[in-house]
């Protein structure tokens, strides 16, 4: 007879297939920053991981897992925000959340290679799951960062519940997540870039 072992229920079970992430309120660490240019604008790009709880290392784990099985493996903890425009008030927050996240460390603009200063420092993030239709056909789940704060500041924030494609589905080009892109960009990655075009880990 096989007793339930303790922490059964609250274990994530390997079954060859690929864990998800679920939705959540996590602790990040950033592993490298970079400034890229993207459909004509610059941004941001954070490659982060898990930093505490049971999911640390999620991405790590993830990368070094597909890198056994493609010399093309892609980092797939990515955040991207543009910098200006009218995404400027996103991009601050970003900037004002890492800043709170690591006492003692402020930003310095103007420095050239600042954006490496971001390596190693911690951020709080909001995480969601939303449902796309891959280029299979079939519908994925993806979990991204729906908002970022500071670690004290996750106390205070709300999961985002789950998002249900809603489109129609189109194998063979790259889904949007529930429709059409938003009229007023944000500068949030509102497409799962993070699946096909993650950023190499240097």
């Amino acid at each position: 007879m096989i007793q339930k072992p303790q922490g059964y229920d609250e274990s994530w079970a390997f079954t060859g297939e690929t864990r998800s992430l679920p939705a959540g309120c996590y602790v990040c660490q950033i592993k490298q920053a970079s400034v890229i240019e993207e459909n004509k604008k610059q941004k941001l790009a954070i490659l982060f991981d898990i930093a505490e709880g049971e999911y640390k290392e999620f991405y790590k784990k993830l990368y070094e897992s597909a890198k056994k099985n493609s010399s093309d493996a892609k980092w797939r903890g990515v955040h991207k925000q543009v910098i200006g425009g009218d995404s400027l008030p996103f991009f601050k927050g970003i900037i004002t959340s890492i800043e709170k996240s690591n006492p003692g460390f402020l930003f310095q603009f103007g420095v050239e290679g600042n954006e490496k200063t971001l390596s190693g420092k911690k951020f709080g993030a909001v995480m969601g799951r939303e449902q796309f239709p891959a280029r299979d056909g079939s519908l994925k789940w993806w979990t991204r960062v729906v908002q970022i704060r500071s670690v004290s500041g996750l106390k205070d924030a709300e999961v985002p519940e789950d998002k249900p494609y809603t489109g129609p589905a189109q194998a063979g080009n790259t889904p949007f997540l529930g429709g059409p892109a938003p009229k007023h960009d944000t500068g949030f990655m509102n497409i799962p870039d993070g699946f096909d075009e993650e950023l190499p880990f240097n």
